[in-house]
């Protein structure tokens, strides 16, 4: 049977199947050890991988410019990946992919390119099975509801990048209605469907009262949100009131009515696969629904997100024993896992990550855990600066914000540039970037967008500039070499309150129980990521400065800050750290600032 290996990123899982798999099957080929070179292949999602029935009718229906950009992928042996479609946008992508369930009575089902590559990816003899946590807790479900497995059994489990596994969890054992879903659904309906049903139900009619009981349910879900939520939350209660719950009821009515008046509706027979796929979405969101207004076995909320200039508001939940089905459906199985990651514990201390995940049910020689130290020599390569001239932290305070921008300038001039500033609130990052615009320093300042990424190919273009930057810097970038030299992290990484935590405090005698078994190990674990960003490779140097008064010298939080981090040296003076950048770093790293001064002048 083969090896399953579940990682979070993309870009890992193409390493892992074009770079180490291979390396070590050379290097056991080489030694005798294996006879014939190891295999592996990529699962993933079926949205991932086009569908040519879809792709030849959204192509018959779009102008020339879109026909050309869609070309490539047209022949039989055209690649049926999306993933590195890059001239194709994400609606594009949306139309032409796999999606829902796959008819059987498809007109390409013979020469299918998805089906080919199942075939491929399902043969027993493929010795690793690399995907994401998400692929593979959907066939863990599938496996517990006793539904056809998405993959082969197998004998081990390996997750990588484990921190993002309960991310993942919550994605695939939660539901979720965005007030897009159905208004969505209903256009589709619109368009395949010409005539009343058998009975005379019109099914037109149906789908806008669907559309209308969306509106109405998101417009109460907005006028229940408190005045006085955190600005930077992403995640607002639901008050799941009898208004909310009526609407929900009368949604999963109206779906059932939909299903029953579409199916019974004559429609011309090029739309029988379309029928089919919306009806599949209406089944499922209907499921979700239904979910959804048993709201007492579930923790919920309103999240909102933006994709370009599209805003779309969700209606969220997560099981309450989402910890107890884990344990359950996968830990109890008796298969070997090893879940391992570079910010797995809190200072060595695995605790919280057995909790959340619900490893702590098993017995304790059925679980081993271990902390190996990093590869990186940081005693030597890096120094620790924590600052004394911060106020306490306190984001309404223009006094504050002032203090952030000085200390920044301080630290990007001793530092020469080369120097990302990390924040946990995008509305301090903005003030602090209009402050350091019109101070005019003499770097490049660039500013991450929420949900973007653009500045970070500048900043890494410009080697000298200071980004300034929010979420999505805090884990899984990676800038190696002196382009990010100085690390600012302004302010320790505590979550911002919201339901999943609320409910997590409801669980503990007190507020002190809760900080030490729930929000201080979060944090830990959000600055070790964040600390990571600097050091990506075994000749990297540089600074990390923390601006937060309370890891100062009599701190609260100093000791499980210095016990989490790597060793190093670690000082308070700017001065120092500019001694550290001119020991460490070669003349050329220096030579922009000469420029700068030149160009001053």
């Amino acid at each position: 049977m083969p090896v399953v290996i579940s990682t979070s990123s993309i870009a890992l899982q193409k390493a892992i199947v074009t770079d180490y798999i291979p390396a070590l099957s050379d290097i056991l080929m080489e030694h005798g050890i294996i006879r014939t070179p190891l295999t592996a292949v990529i699962r993933k999602g079926k949205e991932h991988f086009i569908c040519r029935h879809r792709l030849n009718r959204y192509c018959n229906s779009t102008d020339m410019r879109t026909q050309t950009l869609l070309a490539p992928y047209m022949g039989r042996d055209a690649p049926i990946d999306l993933t590195d479609a890059d001239t194709l946008t994400p609606y594009m992508k949306r139309a032409i992919c796999v999606a829902g369930k796959c008819n059987e009575s498809c007109r390409h089902r013979s020469n299918c390119r998805y089906q080919d590559y199942l075939k491929i990816a399902r043969n027993p003899t493929v010795d690793f099975q690399v995907t994401n946590h998400n692929y593979f807790l959907a066939d863990t479900v599938h496996r517990a509801q006793g539904k056809r497995p998405l993959l082969p059994h197998y004998q081990l489990v390996i997750m990588d990048e484990a921190h993002k596994f309960l991310q993942a969890a919550r994605s695939i054992y939660g539901l979720e209605l965005t007030d897009t879903e159905l208004p969505n659904l209903a256009q589709e309906i619109h368009a395949y469907t010409t005539d009343k049903s058998k009975d005379g139900v019109n099914v037109h009619k149906l789908a806008k009262k669907l559309v209308g009981q969306s509106r109405r349910l998101f417009r109460r879900l907005h006028e229940n949100i408190a005045p006085d939520i955190d600005d930077e939350a992403e995640r607002f209660p639901a008050v799941m009131d009898n208004h909310v719950l009526r609407h929900l009821k009368n949604i999963a009515g109206i779906a059932g009515d939909t299903i029953q008046a579409s199916t019974d509706n004559h429609i011309q027979p090029l739309h029988k696969d379309r029928r089919s796929k919306a009806l599949w979405w209406l089944d499922t969101i209907t499921s979700h629904v239904t979910g959804l207004r048993n709201h007492s076995r579930h923790i919920c909320w309103l999240e909102k997100r933006k994709e370009g200039k599209t805003e779309t508001t969700a209606l969220c939940a997560i099981p309450k024993d989402l910890h107890v089905r884990l344990h359950h459906d996968l830990w109890q199985s008796g298969i070997p896992m090893i879940l391992t990651s570079g910010t797995l514990s809190a200072s060595g201390d695995f605790t919280r990550a057995k909790n959340t995940l619900g490893l702590d049910r098993l017995p304790a020689h059925r679980l081993s855990s271990t902390s190996m130290p990093s590869p990186f020599d940081y005693k030597r390569n890096t120094l620790l600066y924590l600052s004394e001239a911060t106020p306490f932290p306190d984001n309404t305070d223009k006094q504050y914000i002032r203090a952030i921008a000085d200390e920044v300038e301080r630290l990007v001039t001793a530092s020469n540039g080369h120097a990302a500033v990390l924040f946990t609130s995008y509305r301090v990052m903005d003030q602090v970037y209009a402050l350091l615009r019109g101070r005019e320093l003499p770097f490049p300042l660039f500013r991450l967008e929420r949900g973007g990424t653009h500045a970070i190919d500048q900043f890494k273009q410009s080697m000298g500039g200071v980004l300034l930057a929010s979420g999505a810097l805090w884990e899984g970038i990676d800038i190696p070499g002196d382009a990010l030299s100085l690390l600012i992290i302004v302010k320790l990484p505590f979550a911002v309150p919201d339901p999943i935590g609320d409910y997590e405090r409801s669980l503990c005698r007190d507020m002190n129980e809760y900080k030490a078994q729930a929000i201080v190990p979060d944090m830990l674990v959000k600055l070790k990521q964040g600390h990571g960003r600097l050091i990506r490779k075994e000749t990297d140097t540089g600074v990390v400065a923390i601006l937060d008064l309370r890891i100062c010298e009599g701190g609260p939080f100093r000791n499980s800050m210095l016990k989490a981090l790597p060793d190093c040296s670690v000082t308070t003076s700017v001065k120092e750290v500019q001694n550290f950048m001119e020991r460490k770093k070669p003349p050329e790293y220096f030579s922009h600032r000469r420029l700068a001064q030149h160009e001053s002048i």
